[in-house]
């Protein structure tokens, strides 16, 4: 047995783990404390979390594991393992962290990678199924298009893609009924500019800055969804 490691009594059994967690022995939530720490903070600091942040949101899970170990809410399941579910409350409670900071806009999350340009069009996917485009339904069943960043894709899990894209559907839905159009237009039905423009009754220039101003509309409404 290594005395220096906190886990080398529970390696062999989670539920004799489980009820040590239960009796609160202090080893038992070294050994926790410990595998948790090493599971949870490369999530965080790979998301970008600061080290501190990290660390203080993991104790911050502690006290919810805690509690709802002495509530009897979380209960050992044979052939579960404990760290999983801790994972879990780590993952949610991060996602509920980095709401908050959207929502006092600490963070902002781009929908588009705006360049400016002189009535250009700028950027536009080759198909709607680009991973700079979230195509939701609506209850309708008609789809729609969001437009998002493709960091979305490459830093966030199937989890938290389904979180942002919640949001961002809460936002679509308080964007005016003309930029919803443009936005459908452009993105699912993939029309040009001038078929926009022939549809607003503008000139192509408007209808390109309206685009513009649309996508930048769907931001700020993504922060307040």
């Amino acid at each position: 047995m290594n005395k220096s490691d906190p886990c080398s009594l529970y390696q062999q059994s989670e539920a004799f783990f489980y009820n040590e967690l239960l009796k609160e022995r202090h080893e038992a939530f070294m050994c926790l404390y410990k595998q948790t720490y090493q599971l949870c903070l490369p999530f965080a600091l790979s998301k970008g979390s600061k080290q501190e942040e990290a660390e203080d949101l993991l104790q911050e899970c502690l006290a919810i594991f805690v509690e709802k170990l002495r509530s009897g809410s979380y209960t050992f399941l044979e052939g579960a393992k404990i760290t999983t579910y801790f994972y879990r409350i780590y993952i949610n409670q991060w996602k509920k962290a980095i709401e908050h900071k959207v929502k006092r806009a600490e963070v902002q999350l781009q929908t588009e990678s705006v360049v400016e340009q002189d009535e250009d069009e700028f950027y536009k996917p080759a198909t709607s199924t680009s991973p700079f485009v979230a195509i939701l339904r609506n209850e309708e069943g008609e789809n729609q298009a969001l437009p998002i960043d493709d960091a979305i894709y490459s830093d966030y899990d199937d989890d938290e893609r389904a979180w942002i894209f919640r949001k961002l559907n809460r936002a679509f839905h308080l964007l005016a009924e003309d930029c919803q159009k443009v936005l459908n237009w452009f993105y699912v039905e993939d029309w040009s500019l001038r078929q926009i423009a022939e549809a607003l009754n503008m000139t192509e220039a408007s209808a390109t800055g309206k685009r513009f101003k649309c996508a930048k509309y769907l931001k700020e409404k993504f922060r307040l969804a």
